[in-house]
């Protein structure tokens, strides 16, 4: 164990499928641990999902670093024999199928518990494992729907917009590996490991916890700012983030943008009426910053050290001074693929210290090494083989 690999030492077993599940465990891979991705022929689904590059999708690509991939036909008994053997000294088990499943697999709570006592068994799914929606399959933008973010993020055309960031997914990994850090940290005084059920719809409701707070205690309505004025707002030649998160900020801002009348208006007094008489504000802001190019607007609102950016497009965060000064990507070129940025995950290693970690997994790709460290024998992994318990040659298909 060390700071630059905190995790060496444990085992992952990676069941899960798509991106809540297999990032959770990517995320743990990256600190260290030994992840061994499960996954049966046809693979995990997330490597059909949009456009293929050399075997790989970019979902399948990131969320699979640093791991390796075993093709197992759990329908088989020799398939549930491989998994049981991988499972005697693993660490952490993470599964993300409807409930019921791995229970019919064979491979529920108890059954793996029967194997190794000392495991945590994570369950990720999309609304819980009981209740009238829990058999109902939940993504991330079904999630975002049900949860009222979606509804809640209109956009000036008055129509609700989901994110094309999967913020429920990648939230809820984030949310898992901090439930399987706190239960490694509490099984050392622990004779068992434990069962850990999260969802994306406990995800969606953390996440949200703020605004929906707001808004219920605003009886349903729309919730209070934290501040007023603050969004996006067009320059001549693009766009701007800027607010007044101080209330002394409002009357020099005011004033920068030559608008005495609304720097001195007593309906404009504090954020909360502000946003009651936005009616008076909203389009005279907006034409006055229409008038400076974004360049000229963000040299005024620095004068006045007011919190403000310029809105960026992908390519110029890429390219940005700080992006790079931070080592926020490492730049990787992958044959068949392409020059990939791979972002750093903060507290981890950086990527390109350890080639290992580079490594992005074909399907069975490490199924005969994997097989050959769990005490199985050419023979018996030829016999698996035939009987399609197992398939090691799909990476080169």
């Amino acid at each position: 164990m060390s700071y630059e690999a905190p995790y060496k030492g444990i085992k992952v077993v990676d069941m899960s499928q798509a991106l809540a599940g297999p990032y959770a465990a990517g995320i743990l891979a990256r600190h260290g641990a030994n992840v061994i991705k499960v996954e049966p022929g046809r693979g995990d689904w997330a490597r059909g999902v949009g456009k293929k590059y050399g075997g790989q999708t970019v979902i399948s690509t990131l969320v699979n670093l640093g791991k390796r991939s075993i093709c197992i036909e759990l329908k088989t008994d020799g398939g549930r024999d491989v998994l049981r053997r991988l499972l005697k000294d693993t660490d952490i088990f993470i599964e993300s199928f409807r409930p019921g499943v791995t229970k019919r697999l064979g491979f529920g709570y108890e059954a793996v518990r029967a194997i190794n006592p000392r495991i945590i068994y994570l369950s990720v799914s999309g609304f819980g494992q009981t209740g009238p929606f829990a058999e109902r399959p939940g993504t991330d933008g079904v999630l975002q729907a049900f949860s009222g973010f979606v509804a809640d993020n209109k956009g000036n055309d008055g129509i609700p917009h989901r994110s094309n960031v999967v913020l429920m997914d990648l939230s809820a990994a984030l949310y898992n590996v901090q439930a399987l850090q706190a239960a490694l940290w509490a099984r050392q005084g622990e004779k068992e490991g434990r069962y850990l059920d999260n969802s994306l719809l406990e995800t969606a409701a953390i996440l949200q916890n703020i605004n929906i707070a707001g808004k219920a205690l605003e009886g349903g309505g729309r919730g209070q700012p934290l501040v007023y004025p603050f969004g996006i707002f067009p320059t001549k030649d693009g766009y701007i983030s800027v607010g007044t998160v101080f209330e002394r900020e409002y009357k020099p801002f005011m004033e920068m943008l030559k608008l005495p009348d609304l720097a001195n208006d007593p309906r404009l007094t504090s954020t909360k009426d502000r946003f009651e008489n936005r009616h008076l504000i909203d389009e005279p802001i907006r034409s006055a910053i229409a008038e400076y190019t974004t360049d000229e607007i963000c040299g005024e609102l620095i004068k006045l050290r007011m919190l403000h950016e310029r809105v960026n497009n992908y390519r110029e965060f890429l390219d940005h001074e700080q992006t790079k000064h931070v080592n926020a990507f490492y730049w990787h070129d992958y044959p068949g693929i392409g020059r990939m940025p791979l972002g750093n995950i903060p507290g981890a290693k950086r990527l390109g210290d350890d080639p290992a970690m580079l490594n992005a997994p074909l399907l069975g790709e490490h199924t005969s090494e994997i097989l050959a460290q769990h005490g199985y024998s050419a023979q018996e992994i030829r016999a698996l083989e035939e009987a399609g318990a197992i398939n090691s040659h799909l990476a080169a298909a």
